[in-house]
Formats: structure tokens, C-alpha cells, sequence
């Protein structure tokens, strides 16, 4: 035998002792759980409302970048501060630097500057895509928006609308 294993000593008839048990059955009916119905809110969001950073257990973000303008290129077209509508063509035509956003920001509100439908350069593919205002000058957070939505990675705050 192996050194590995050690050998039971066996066990003297004074220490052995008879036990006897009644033992019952015990059954528990098994309880039916249904899970509780989603409930699938639709919110009006935009240009004005409020986005709160989700949780992530990673250290950065995955559907969410933050981009610092450098340089601004004086031909860069102005586009509708009240929708938000060319923010792309207006913003990133010129220099900037991107990361991934940092998980530091979970909790944090900023407000929407805009939503636009963007092709996907590698799949072809539109992608909704949101930008809020940054807390750092000349920054813009990134939001891959159904991705984010769904990950839980960004909730929304709607602003009070007059009917």
C-alpha cells in the first residue's frame, strides 16, 4: 500500500455502542416558483435628461469610452444643441484621446447632449449610440446604448416634460 494512504486502526469491541433510530420519512412537497413577469418599461429619454453609470465588476467599462478633445479642427460643422442631432461630425472631426471609461465613475449623472444611429464600421451594421456630457473639459462619455442598456451598465433619469 502507498505511504500516501494511512490504515485504519481497528476499532476494539469495548468502544463500539448499538444505536438504534426510528427514522421517518420526510417529505417536503416541492414548491412551484415562477419567476416574477419582467416588466419592460419604455422611458422617453434625450437631449437635457440625466444617465446614471451602472455597475461593472470589471475596472472599466465595456460599452462606455470617454473621449478628451485635443485639438479642435476649425471647420468642424456646428450641430443642434437642442437635439443633440450631428454631434458626431461636429465633435470628432479633429484630435482626441479615448479609454475605456474607468469603474471609478459608477453612480455618477451627467446629462445627455444627444442619440444618433451610427454604422458600424466593422459589421456594417446601425448602432444607437448616446453622448453625455463629461466632467472633465472638452470630454465626451461614449455610450454604446442597447449594449449598455442591457449589460445594466447606464439607467436613465428622465426630465419632467410639460404635456
Amino acid at each position: 500500500m502507498s505511504d500516501l494512504f494511512a490504515q485504519a486502526k481497528p476499532v476494539s469491541s469495548s468502544t463500539n455502542k448499538t444505536v438504534t433510530t426510528k427514522s421517518k420519512s420526510l417529505k417536503k412537497k416541492k414548491k412551484k416558483i415562477t419567476p416574477a413577469p419582467v416588466v419592460e418599461e419604455e422611458i422617453d429619454i434625450g437631449q437635457g435628461d440625466t444617465a446614471v453609470i451602472g455597475k461593472t465588476s470589471l475596472a472599466e467599462f465595456v460599452n462606455l469610452d470617454i473621449y478628451k478633445r485635443t485639438r479642435w479642427d476649425p471647420d468642424a460643422p456646428a450641430y443642434d444643441t437642442a437635439t443633440g442631432n450631428g454631434f458626431y461630425q461636429s465633435f470628432f472631426k479633429g484630435d482626441y484621446d479615448a479609454a475605456e471609461l474607468p469603474a471609478l465613475y459608477v453612480g455618477r449623472k451627467f446629462v445627455i447632449l444627444g442619440v444618433e444611429i451610427l454604422k458600424n464600421k466593422n459589421t456594417g451594421k446601425d448602432m444607437n449610440i448616446m453622448y453625455l456630457h463629461g466632467d472633465v473639459a472638452n470630454s465626451v462619455i461614449w455610450v454604446d446604448f442597447d449594449r449598455a442598456v442591457e449589460t445594466k451598465e447606464i439607467s436613465f433619469i428622465p426630465a419632467k416634460r410639460k404635456k
